[in-house]
């Protein structure tokens, strides 16, 4: 077996946003689990999974505040990134469900890449990649 990333656990505020913003962008993820639990400070914690059949972000309600924006210096996740099949059809979805664009990335003539932040802050970048070619994929000489 290979290694890989089999899940990411972020925390925010409110859970509820940001996976209305996932499932927004990402329709093929689900809901795969979900429950409570009572941490040290004795304090009441809500929990997510959200993915599909391979890979999950684990999202929790012990967030505070919003994340700083990317181009703030800050140890901690800059972003995560999600590989999808088409880049203008993500970017209507999620205009028609009310998410605006942050920002396109780097001009690449074998991806596109879109960046947006849900309603904490948190960046998430969504790449189409327009070759099946590895070394052209990940070129970055570019």
């Amino acid at each position: 077996m290979k290694s890989y990333l089999e899940h990411a656990n972020i925390s925010v505020v409110d859970p509820r946003q940001t996976i209305e913003f996932l499932l927004s962008a990402l329709p093929d993820w689900q809901v795969r689990g979900r429950g409570r639990y009572v941490n040290e400070r004795d304090e009441q914690i809500e929990w997510f999974h959200i993915g599909d059949e391979q890979f999950y972000i684990a999202i929790d309600s012990l967030g505070e505040g919003t994340a700083p924006y990317w181009t703030e210096r800050f140890t901690g996740l800059n972003h995560l990134g999600f590989a999808v099949p088409n880049a203008e059809q993500l970017i209507e979805r999620l205009k028609q469900a009310g998410y605006e664009l942050d920002h396109w990335g780097a001009e690449h003539p074998h991806r596109k890449n879109v960046y947006y932040m849900d309603p904490h802050k948190m960046q998430f970048e969504f790449v189409e990649y327009l070759s099946l070619q590895d070394d052209e994929r990940n070129d970055y000489q570019l």
